[in-house]
């Protein structure tokens, strides 16, 4: 062992340092060139596969609009598949390339065409691919597959894409709550009973457009939103509640002025502005000296726009006499609308 050693030591010491350092150039050198080489291959490869993709979908155009256009009495068994296409749908690539073109194709069309499109993907049993991908370990995977299915109105998962609703990646948890309302409406928003994590506000947005066509279908189910742990799902049921002009929820929202939750206090007030009445009115005025937010002070005078009459004009006035020159602003504001409107 000692002498193996001395040895490696001797050649070292054999070396100058200029050789050396033109040797740690040179390898430098070879691998900064794999590196730029290994990358120009991926970017080729890419660039090809996206080529493919494309030809096929051009490819599956024509036959998918032909579909689209069947009208019901149209319809055979199943679909006729053209003799060139049947070779390309064994596949996986090809499979993978109608699939995204069927997917596109699908959010821009509903009725009978979109019907035409789901029992094409049915027939073809491309449920399988994104069943595969909501299945597959990456986060990407899961959520295109848990959106494929959602688009194509596949029920039968619904069992798999619940417990995801509490995944941990936000976008895989995201893309399957907007599954279950899609397709279950308000009864797909039973995952708020058991939910982990809060809501974002762009998600809010997403399921309040879902639900925007169905009315309520009970006070039961809005009022355990209400007194739900989760702050974020409050807020959604308040949005809900404003959004539909649900007035049967008045005394509900008001209670939600004392939340701990600074978020969900600014949505009741917000809420009640939507629901305009003397009791709605007269809550906020009363909440605004025990409300602990210069913000939502503010936030009280801008609502009471839309929802205050002339009584509240004594104790707006009031606040023309405080020492804080945005509130002096917000009441004055109010004020000349309140006036403008009597």
């Amino acid at each position: 062992m000692t002498s193996t050693l001395s040895t490696v030591l001797y050649q070292l010491a054999r070396f100058t340092s200029i050789e050396l350092f033109f040797i740690a150039i040179g390898t430098l050198t070879t691998i900064i060139i794999a590196l730029i080489g290994a990358i120009l291959y991926i970017m080729l490869a890419k660039r090809n596969i996206a080529k493919q993709q494309a030809q096929l979908q051009q490819q599956f155009k024509y036959w998918l609009v032909s579909i689209i256009l069947q009208e019901p009495d149209q319809q055979l068994q199943r679909f006729e598949v053209p003799d060139d296409i049947k070779p390309l749908l064994y596949r996986r690539f090809a499979r993978k390339a109608l699939l995204a073109e069927l997917i596109r194709l699908k959010n821009d069309l509903s009725g009978q065409s979109g019907n035409n499109l789901i029992k094409l993907y049915n027939e073809l049993q491309l449920d399988r691919l994104s069943a595969y991908d909501m299945r597959n370990g990456r986060w990407y995977d899961k959520a295109k597959g848990i959106q494929e299915l959602a688009v194509m109105e596949q029920k039968a998962y619904i069992d798999e894409i619940y417990p995801l609703a509490n995944h941990r990646h936000p976008m895989v948890r995201m893309e399957a709550q907007i599954a279950l309302v899609c397709l279950q409406q308000y009864e797909g928003l039973s995952f708020f009973e058991n939910l982990k994590y809060p809501l974002t506000e762009w998600h809010h947005i997403k399921l309040l457009q879902l639900l925007a066509n169905h009315p309520i279908p009970s006070e039961t189910i809005v009022n355990s939103w209400l007194n739900s742990s989760n702050p974020s799902v409050v807020q959604f049921a308040l949005k809900l509640i404003a959004e539909q002009h649900a007035t049967q929820f008045q005394n509900e929202v008001i209670a939600r002025l004392s939340h701990p939750s600074d978020a969900v206090r600014n949505q009741a007030i917000a809420c009640l502005g939507e629901i305009p009445s003397a009791p709605a009115a007269t809550a906020l005025r009363t909440h605004y000296s025990s409300e602990s937010s210069k913000v939502l002070q503010l936030t009280i005078l801008s609502g009471l726009v839309k929802t205050g009459t002339a009584g509240e004009l004594p104790f707006l006035q009031e606040l023309q006499l405080a020492p804080d020159e945005s509130v002096r602003l917000a009441a004055l504001k109010t004020i000349q609308h309140l006036q403008q409107q009597a």
